[in-house]
């Protein structure tokens, strides 16, 4: 599955590779499914905590001393606790870490001061291959910092009882119609673009304020998995024939892009658009009928005037949460220097002589002057 969808063999490792290059903060985890504590192996204790985050603090490549013209895949990670390592290959008691030693601790030597740390210390920090953390490892977490040419807008939505399709459980004419109620966002590249679509839910970690009287400071906790805030949801991207504007009927024929259902706070899908061709995301619930705020953030490696994006309504949705037609930028990424065309900044450099005042440097004033 990894291989399809990141390009061949290697596609996924040099994924991995240019996220780190870039500054992104990466992070692990391994599912239990029902279980808790430490994962084991045919009986064997492998030092990993189910169902807890790991950071990923570097992925590199070292020359093996017995094959120089294929470099070993390591990774480094991290627990949080402090504490309690993998014991696997890579491990600072196997017999891969005692060979390569030397070369690991040159590695440690060239970190930066305040990430240097002691080898066999026990600290929470331990190297595995990237083969054994892919067999592992189940959850890939991925903060992106995209690059400052690309533009990144937000929608803010709603599945309401007039537009939550729900998913198709048949392929029946009206169940695959009712899914077009959903909301749509429409997209439209000038030119061929990359883009990453993230479908969030409202989280269950902030607490509900003003709805506990009994509670000290008056809110509602609520636990994992946070069945009161999230619904069972997937997002889906739809390629439209010439002169559509918006999706009739669920139609796999026009499936671009599919993300899994799931009950969590974002589920998110990466794509290359065609040029010239129109598209539309939809956000769905699992089940028709379901309610809940939704948020549709859009990254794409083109400016914001080379792409039409909008929210658009097929004609049994209302609009009954009074969506707005257009995105806002979302500011993290409106931020970024790039946006701003070289010969502004520049023009802005030589005026500022000329637009800064005597009060502007400091200068004493003369009272008379009012």
């Amino acid at each position: 599955m990894i291989e399809q969808h990141y390009g061949g063999k290697d596609g996924f490792w040099k994924f991995l590779m240019d996220r780190d290059n870039e500054g992104c903060l990466l992070g692990c985890s391994i599912k239990g499914n029902g279980k808790v504590g430490q994962l084991m192996i045919d009986g064997t204790n492998t030092g990993l905590i189910l169902n807890h985050a790991y950071g990923i603090n570097d992925i590199m490549e070292i020359t093996d001393k017995e094959d120089p013209k294929r470099p070993l895949r390591i990774m480094r990670l991290r627990n949080p606790w402090g504490h309690t390592e993998w014991e696997g290959a890579w491990s600072e008691n196997s017999k891969e870490f005692a060979k390569y030693e030397s070369v690991i601790q040159e590695y440690v030597d060239d970190l930066a001061p305040d990430e240097r740390f002691p080898l066999r210390s026990n600290d929470g920090t331990f190297f595995m291959h990237y083969s054994d953390w892919k067999e592992i490892f189940s959850t890939l977490f991925l903060n992106i910092d995209f690059p400052e040419d690309w533009t990144g807008v937000r929608f803010d939505s709603a599945w309401t009882s007039v537009n939550s399709g729900g998913l198709p459980n048949t392929y029946t004419k009206d169940v695959l119609e009712r899914y077009a109620k959903n909301p749509q966002f429409l997209i439209r590249p000038k030119d061929d673009m990359t883009m990453m679509f993230s479908m969030t839910q409202t989280g269950g970690r902030l607490p509900l304020i003003n709805s506990n009287p009994d509670h000290p400071r008056n809110m509602t906790y609520y636990s994992y998995p946070f069945n009161e805030t999230l619904l069972y949801a997937n997002v889906a991207l739809f390629r439209l024939p010439f002169g559509q504007r918006y999706l009739t009927a669920f139609d796999k024929d026009k499936l671009v892009s599919i993300s899994p259902i799931k009950r969590e706070r974002e589920n998110s899908c990466r794509v290359k658009l065609l040029g010239g061709e129109t598209y539309v995301i939809v956000p769905s619930c699992e089940i028709a009928g379901n309610t809940g705020k939704v948020f549709l953030s859009i990254y794409f490696n083109q400016m914001f005037r080379d792409v039409e994006v909008k929210r658009v309504f097929h004609p049994l949705d209302t609009n009954e949460a009074k969506d707005e037609v257009l995105p806002y930028f979302i500011p993290e990424e409106a931020e970024k220097s790039g946006a701003c065309p070289t010969w502004k900044l520049e023009l802005v450099r030589a005026m500022l002589p000329y637009m800064i005042t005597d009060e502007d440097k400091g200068a004493p004033m003369d009272s008379s002057d009012g």
